[in-house]
């Protein structure tokens, strides 16, 4: 094998953990796997969130360190549910360091007055990200919401989290 293979073969694979771990991230939330989160960020990360875009807006809200991020996930427990659908990514790799955006739309779905509700977010993550110990995690996060909808759901489709936890509705 030539040595420019192996550097293809190297971008390659190093693309494909990128976008792995975008999904574990997606994974971690919609499934409230802390333990999955901690595994993904280095000990000194930093999260923030703009409502626009990260270079031209201040954050509403800003994390430090792996433990703070952690601990912050835990406010998804106040959804029924969520999905995390990661679509686009683009990322530079720069031997053990990269920098990238991540497309996501994200769905959070919880009741208001009894009735069904979908607090939809079209989100940009734009990550650096640096390998340790063979590992690729995420030294920075910013998320850029584009846009938002809040909307009802249908009266006849209940969360997939409450069809899960009734018995009656689970499909054999």
């Amino acid at each position: 094998m030539k040595d420019s293979d192996a550097l293809d073969l190297r971008y390659l694979r190093d693309r494909q953990e990128i976008l792995d771990l975008a999904l574990r991230y997606a994974r971690a939330a919609d499934r409230r796997d802390y333990a999955l989160f901690e595994a993904i960020f280095t000990a000194d990360a930093r999260v923030s969130g703009h409502r626009g875009d990260p270079d031209t807006t201040p954050p509403y809200f800003a994390l430090e360190g792996r433990n703070a991020i952690v601990a912050s996930m835990r406010a998804l427990e106040r959804f029924d549910s969520t999905l995390h659908v990661v679509s686009n990514q683009l990322v530079e790799i720069d031997g053990d360091g990269a920098t990238g955006e991540t497309y996501c739309t994200a769905h959070h779905i919880h009741r208001e007055d009894g009735r069904a509700m979908d607090h939809t977010m079209a989100i940009r993550y734009q990550d650096l990200l640096v390998r340790t110990n063979g590992r690729w995690r995420f030294q920075q996060r910013r998320l850029a919401i584009d846009w938002e909808r809040h909307a009802p759901l249908r009266e006849d489709a209940p969360p997939a989290a409450r069809r899960r936890a009734d018995p009656d509705t689970r499909r054999q």
